[in-house]
């Protein structure tokens, strides 16, 4: 049966695991929700737990506040996922969910907490390279709606329905305020492993700056390919689920 963390809103488990050998934790896009990943839970190998990250300001917690900096974010979700640690974890997160995932790895390690197995990371560039893109969480709505819906990441009908249309515009626009006003750090490579995922052709996540990704780890680098666009893991989620559920096995394995 699904949980949600009694202590914290911040995790769901659509399928508890007692004696999971991994926890993977899986924090989602711009806009994107934990209902994303809940199917991931009967469709990765077995052993593993996977727990579905919400952010403020949607689905379950709607009636929040989301959050408008990374640093903010990191620090409530670090919190959150400090206390499970006792079992070997992973980290995962497509898009903005990426830089999620990396700055929740160095965050924990500089809180002195055990360091996750591996980081996946997937449609996302290396930290340390600046996006491919101008910054848009600061347009007018009807420029910032024009400039998402060309992303592809959020259906044309939503945007038609007044109310819906306000709750996602709110929600879009701090996730991108998050994005967009990121500044990487430098500090020490993460010592686990890390793994990362692109779209060939993908314009917001360049062959060459998800590469890069290699810089942010002393331990193995292992880069895929996937057709689908930027959103291949939704798009493409056959294919997709196919390749990940490889690259779990052979970290498991490893």
């Amino acid at each position: 049966m699904e949980t949600t963390n009694p202590t914290s809103p911040w995790l769901i488990t659509p399928r508890p695991d007692a004696d999971a050998r991994l926890r993977l934790f899986c924090i989602p896009y711009a806009g994107g929700g934990a209902s994303m990943y809940r199917s991931w839970a009967h469709r990765l190998p077995a052993g593993v737990e996977v727990n579905a990250v919400q952010l403020p300001g949607r689905e379950e917690r709607f009636r929040e506040e989301p959050v408008r900096s990374l640093d903010d974010v990191v620090a409530g979700l670090g919190a959150v996922l400090a206390g499970h640690t006792d079992r070997p974890y992973a980290l995962f997160g497509h898009s903005m969910g990426s830089l999620l995932a990396f700055e929740t790895a160095r965050w924990l390690r500089a809180e002195g907490h055990p360091a996750p197995e591996f980081v996946i990371v997937s449609g996302r560039g290396a930290a340390q390279i600046p996006p491919p893109w101008p910054a848009i969480h600061h347009l007018p709505e009807e420029e910032f709606v024009q400039r998402v819906m060309e992303m592809h990441g959020t259906p044309a009908w939503v945007f038609e329905d007044q109310q819906l249309r306000a709750m996602v515009v709110r929600t879009l626009r701090a996730d991108l305020t998050v994005v967009d006003t990121y500044r990487y750090r430098a500090a020490a490579p993460l010592s686990c492993p890390l793994t990362a995922f692109t779209s060939p052709g993908d314009a917001l996540a360049p062959v060459e700056h998800v590469r890069a990704w290699a810089e942010q780890t002393t331990a193995d680098f292992r880069y895929h390919e996937i057709e689908g666009g930027h959103f291949f893991l939704r798009d493409n989620a056959e294919s997709f689920l196919s390749m990940l559920n490889s690259e779990l096995r052979t970290r498991l394995s490893s």
